[in-house]
């Protein structure tokens, strides 16, 4: 019967030493597992830090490009203003010019009258006239 207690003795020694070293190994397992969920969890908000970072970052470029957006589209307008009103000057010198050409083609030189030497201004009163009528805008 002592040979069967010795041989019983010795199996649950082994098993004792065998479960320890088991609980061993799975604390390490687990240990191991922890640093490398510790390390991921750490990388994950490494990323997500960058992300907000990057996300801030072109938020604020976008709004600087919608504010030069809406100076551009003013200074766009303001120019186009610019032109119409340019083409309506250069269109109303066109008409002038063509009014000016119209009368100055029509005109036939013809002697005075007594009667216009009497009654119509001299001719330094004309010129007078006629330099404040063709004075630059």
């Amino acid at each position: 019967m002592t040979s069967v207690r010795l041989i019983l003795h010795q199996l649950w020694t082994w098993r004792g030493v065998l479960l320890c070293a088991v609980l061993v190994a799975t604390v390490a397992v687990l240990a191991a597992r922890c640093d490398y969920l510790r390390s991921m969890l750490d990388l994950r908000e490494k990323l997500y830090a960058a992300s907000v970072a990057r996300e801030t970052e072109l938020r604020d470029k976008l709004s600087e490009a919608a504010r030069a957006l809406e100076l551009a589209n003013g200074a766009t307008s303001a120019l186009s203003e610019l032109a119409e009103a340019c083409m309506e000057r250069e269109a109303e010198a066109r008409a002038d010019f063509a009014a000016r050409t119209a009368i100055m083609t029509n005109v036939k030189p013809r002697p005075r009258t007594d009667a216009e030497a009497k009654e119509v201004v001299d001719d330094a009163t004309r010129h007078a006239a006629a330099a404040r009528l063709n004075r630059p805008w």
